[in-house]
């Protein structure tokens, strides 16, 4: 895997705790606007932490593209609030079509437990013969009265290969030992 991609893995997921939409005790449910202008801010916090450009909604109206100072596309992002499994979910078709634009693509969606692996599946087999790679950000959840997200699952997709790079709890004040879980105890 190559640094840039390890580096916006990193920071992406260190990114995704800071300016949290929800607070435990006080608003621990947001709403699809406040996730996405959250996915959004950690995207572009990424880019600007690796000292490239964040253009929204460019392109084939991509979420966003990064690009470097010489105009060159690194990464084009997309995140959506269906699941990967859904017919009307059309993201993966966007990103396979302007993969040769970027060093790689990125998916940052959503994934009901009991649905993973139909999701995981289907990104599998959008990106079969991709030599570029995905990186995919799958915020886990349950549903009861809503979605209680678990985790925020990292993978790498490569060549119809989809493997796991790391795990970490999607809510902030469910990670042991820091700040955020202090207002759990």
């Amino acid at each position: 895997m190559k640094r840039i991609v390890r580096d916006f893995v990193t920071l992406f997921n260190m990114l995704w705790y800071r300016d949290f939409p929800v607070a435990v005790n006080v608003k621990e449910m947001g709403s699809r606007a406040e996730w996405t202008t959250h996915i959004g801010i950690c995207v572009r916090s990424a880019a600007d932490l690796m000292g490239y450009f964040t253009h929204f909604e460019a392109g084939n109206r991509t979420d966003a593209v990064i690009k470097n100072a010489q105009n060159k596309g690194i990464a084009n992002v997309e995140w959506e609030w269906t699941q990967p499994h859904k017919s009307t979910f059309n993201e993966l078709d966007k990103l396979r079509a302007s993969r040769d634009l970027a060093v790689f693509s990125v998916l940052i969606t959503y994934s009901r437990s009991d649905h993973h692996e139909l999701n995981l599946e289907r990104i599998r087999s959008a990106w079969s013969n991709c030599e570029e790679p995905l990186l995919l950000f799958l915020v886990c959840f349950d549903f009861s009265k809503g979605r209680q997200f678990s985790t925020l699952d990292t993978y790498l997709a490569q060549r119809g290969i989809v493997r796991k790079l790391r795990s970490q709890p999607a809510l902030p004040w469910n990670l042991t030992g820091t700040r955020w879980a202090l207002t759990t105890s």
